[in-house]
């Protein structure tokens, strides 16, 4: 059905084993992502965005938790299912050179995913290939050189194209962004909202930059600690974020101030940072919190609606 999501988490945990105790990278997180969307997920290194991406396509498997892509539980599929289901959700990886081989070709690293899912001839993946590098605007003589021989756009267009390459539903962009410069990132940007258009994609934008996942999102999740701590329209949570920790993030970003009297005081966050080795019984944010109170400490809050899709975790949002 069109109308049914195409992505769909459901309280979905997953740690890891650190000697004998957990790393809690991802704590009860749900939500949807209609096709034809992005969803944009923000928050501070360790927050667990990247672990959330891997699981929303089965790269990890999650302790507990449903996830359902188009209609099917991924994780209820048999390792055959798996496979195949995998075309129709990629990966766009942070680094390039780490995730490209660089003992083959940009054409052979495009090809490589037509193999691998017995798509087309030979000849028929050779146009493929070319389709691709002119879709995301490198020049077909780029097929026969080395990735490390390409600037790191050129590298971070080529990993576009690899993920195209099977036509997939649902594409998890992992800090595609951020080892590029200004002008570069732009191009990026303006790329994947025009492949976007094109191939009517669906988007799992995970970025520290603010101002991209403000561009490119229809909705936005903020994680903290392995938790979204808010969630909602992006038009809605950048106007009116309610969550403080959502507030304090968005306030970090430096803007050069129209005049002197224009300038403000950037305010950090005070308190212990809390460990996800040893988690907290109330308000994982409450130790760093300006607003936290005894109940913060003593018991978790449960994700309230504020209405319009917009939702937050936090005692005191009224």
């Amino acid at each position: 059905m069109l109308d049914e999501p195409l992505l769909s988490l459901a309280s979905v945990d997953k740690y890891f084993r650190i000697g004998s105790r957990r790393l809690h990278a991802v704590r009860n997180v749900s939500f949807t992502l209609s096709r034809g969307q992005t969803l944009g997920v923000v928050g501070e290194s360790g927050s667990g965005k990247s672990t959330l991406g891997r699981c929303a396509i089965g790269l990890l498997t999650p302790e507990s938790g449903r996830i359902q892509f188009d209609g099917v539980d991924i994780h209820q599929l048999t390792k055959r299912a798996l496979r195949q289901k995998r075309k129709d959700m990629q990966i766009i990886f942070q680094d390039p050179i780490a995730a490209l081989n660089l003992r083959t070709t940009v054409g052979q690293n495009i090809e490589d995913p037509l193999i691998v899912h017995r798509l087309g001839n030979r000849s028929e993946r050779s146009r493929r290939v070319f389709e691709l590098l002119d879709s995301v605007g490198l020049d077909r003589a780029h097929a026969e050189a080395f990735p490390y021989e390409l600037s790191g756009g050129q590298q971070q267009r080529v990993m576009i194209a690899r993920a195209l390459s099977v036509r997939p539903k649902l594409v998890v962009c992992d800090e595609v962004l951020s080892a590029l410069d200004m002008s570069v990132q732009a191009q990026i940007m303006l790329l994947l909202q025009d492949l976007q258009k094109e191939h009517h994609l669906s988007y799992v934008f995970i970025s520290h930059s603010l101002s991209a996942v403000g561009y490119l999102s229809d909705f936005i999740a903020v994680m903290y600690l392995g938790q979204v701590v808010e969630y909602g329209p992006t038009e809605t949570l950048l106007d009116r974020p309610r969550h403080p920790y959502t507030v304090t993030l968005f306030q970090s970003v430096l803007e050069i101030p129209d005049s002197k009297a224009h300038r403000s005081t950037l305010e950090t966050l005070k308190g212990e940072i809390p460990s996800p080795l040893q988690l907290r019984v109330g308000c994982a944010f409450s130790s760093r919190c300006p607003w936290a109170q005894e109940i913060c400490r003593l018991q978790p809050p449960a994700m309230t609606e504020l209405g319009e899709g917009h939702q937050v975790a936090c005692h005191f949002t009224e």
